[in-house]
């Protein structure tokens, strides 16, 4: 479940963007320019293939109208792509215990999913090199809190066999967000005051920056997003299918 932020108004700095693109590439291209670039940007990615769905669905939990969330996953930008933990690479890497399951990949991998996301928390130029590091060089300085290897098998039993219980609901947090979460602790950041426990998810970090810019503002780490979204619904599709043109 999410904490109530206390206030009323959206962060008109996180916006939902009408136009239409071909991909999303032309989409993370324009925003990250509206940003401002840089590195050590949030990416979130709302998925209609099977596993998408399920991530999406078991984020219902934390939601106050228990439907299903926007996202299914969470990635962090920097320099030469992007760093994450997925049950599944859609780049092909084996998700390495000695690296704490985080595996490279670029956001061509996210150029057909009907939901994206980009946010940006101010930071200097040091201390965003500080945040890619944890994901980059750094991955395993707080293993005993940030255990994403093990995580994985959680999930991969909820999505794989039947029966198997919502891992959020027993305190196994989604390993992408998760590790967006690990990287900001390098600048002394809580990324979700939202939560009311280590449970993460995309949802928290997409409540965080849409409810909390008056928190996060405070600590002058306001956040500013783009998203680009067609699928709010958590439609189903089959292979090969997507929902634009």
């Amino acid at each position: 479940m999410l904490r109530h932020s206390q206030t009323t108004e959206q962060n008109p700095d996180v916006r939902i963007v009408e136009e239409t693109y071909d991909d999303n590439l032309a989409f993370f291209e324009a925003a990250i320019a509206e940003l401002g670039g840089g590195t050590a940007l949030i990416g979130l990615v709302g998925s209609s293939d099977l596993p998408g769905v399920a991530l999406r669905r078991a984020q219902s939990v934390l939601r106050w109208d228990r439907r299903p969330s926007l996202w299914s996953h969470a990635f962090l930008i920097v320099e030469d792509g992007i760093r994450e933990v997925t049950v599944h690479s859609r780049a092909g890497h084996f998700p390495e215990p000695a690296d704490n399951a985080v595996t490279p990949a670029t956001l061509e991998h996210y150029a057909h999913d009907p939901n994206v996301a980009v946010l940006k928390v101010r930071t200097s130029d040091d201390e965003a090199a500080e945040i890619a590091s944890r994901a980059t060089t750094e991955p395993n300085l707080e293993r005993l809190r940030y255990d994403l290897f093990e995580t994985l098998g959680f999930w991969q039993a909820y999505l794989w066999t039947r029966g198997t219980p919502n891992p959020l609901e027993t305190g196994i947090p989604m390993a992408s967000s998760a590790l967006v979460e690990y990287c900001f602790e390098a600048i002394a950041l809580d990324l979700t005051p939202g939560a009311n426990d280590r449970s993460s998810a995309p949802e928290h970090l997409w409540n965080s920056a849409r409810w909390w810019n008056e928190a996060f503002g405070e600590f002058d780490r306001p956040i500013a997003g783009r998203a680009l979204i067609r699928d709010p619904h958590c439609m189903t599709l089959g292979p090969g299918e997507q929902l634009w043109k």
